[in-house]
């Protein structure tokens, strides 16, 4: 996933110009909450997420239903990862503090982890892959769209810091 997520960067000004193509989502059913842009692409998906803090122990410890990389543009996170083929969450095997330019990729249908960010929002570029049938938490929670002013917002982050 990370070839993938390299080849995005390269297409992300291109893709940030085609402004109706872009959809967004408020993610508030859990800490740490997600302001979420994302679009499709050559049979993928792009997120552009600004990532709200949160405190110790608030942040929600989850696999993900589908592969996916993540580049982490802006502010830092602790992030705890772990390995669980059920739908109870497993140990935490690593925390880590992520921040800087790190990227990352979580290929495993039983791969946990959470984010949780520190002082400040963390701006984070995601591309996921196909979907596996894989139950993820809030995934039937009913969610409404960002204001257009917190869209553009986090869209025009994405396009200074690619152009």
């Amino acid at each position: 996933m990370l070839d993938i997520l390299d080849q995005v960067e390269k297409e992300l000004p291109r893709l940030l110009a085609e402004k109706d193509q872009w959809q967004s989502l408020n993610i508030n059913y859990h800490p740490p909450f997600v302001e979420r842009v994302y679009r499709s692409w050559e049979g993928y998906r792009i997120y552009l997420h600004k990532i709200h803090p949160c405190g110790p122990g608030e942040a929600l410890f989850h696999p993900h239903p589908w592969p996916s990389a993540m580049h982490i543009l802006s502010g830092k996170y602790e992030m705890a990862v772990g390995y669980g083929s059920s739908d109870t969450p497993p140990p935490e095997a690593v925390k880590l503090i992520a921040s800087g330019d790190l990227k990352y990729e979580m290929t495993d249908i039983n791969s946990w982890h959470y984010v949780r960010p520190i002082d400040e929002m963390a701006m984070t570029l995601m591309v996921t892959g196909k979907p596996w049938r894989r139950k993820a938490p809030g995934k039937n929670q009913d969610l409404v769209p960002l204001l257009s002013e917190a869209k553009e917002e986090i869209i025009a982050f994405f396009r200074d810091y690619f152009s």
